[in-house]
């Protein structure tokens, strides 16, 4: 199958919203019991596409989109973080989300949405990146593994009342 990773666009925004959206609804059915309410809660679509659309003017953001078929089935975005961190040197890149549509799942847009955000944060002379990935998301994991990442820590949490 024939791709193409570029950078978004404007007229990119209404689609990468949709992805987004799906993206929600999976990783509220991924929520470990308990957690993740929010996840089900309806988006602002219009909000979310101002997000989406402002971060294209931010320069310390990165959202790259995988097109099919002039068709955009994937996206990935990565902000750079200033702050100093523990583990990570500073500047680095926060992946904040990574989305592929299911109908090319298992293609290797994933893989080369990743690889197409190290290459613009390497250019940037960004030596780490970091993301979160659910325990319960094995597909993702696989993939992030796949592509070098290790765990740096994990989260837990504990529901104390409903």
């Amino acid at each position: 199958m024939n791709f193409e990773i570029r950078q978004a666009e404007k007229n990119d925004a209404s689609v990468i919203v949709d992805l987004y959206a799906e993206a929600t609804r999976l990783m509220h059915e991924l929520s470990p019991p308990g957690f993740g309410k929010k996840l089900g809660e309806p988006l602002d679509l219009e909000k979310e596409k101002e997000t989406f659309t402002n971060a294209l003017d931010d320069e310390k953001t990165i959202l790259l989109v995988a097109e099919v078929s002039e068709k955009v089935a994937g996206f990935v975005m990565g902000v750079v973080e200033d702050y100093p961190d523990d583990l990570l040197d500073s500047p680095y890149m926060t992946v904040q989300y990574i989305c592929v549509d299911e109908k090319y799942r298992k293609r290797g847009l994933g893989k080369a949405l990743m690889e197409g955000i190290e290459k613009r944060a390497k250019d940037r002379g960004i030596t780490n990146i970091d993301l979160m990935v659910w325990e319960t998301n094995e597909p993702a994991r696989n993939l992030f593994e796949n592509l070098g990442y290790v765990a740096l820590d994990i989260r837990m949490g504990k529901k104390i009342r409903d």
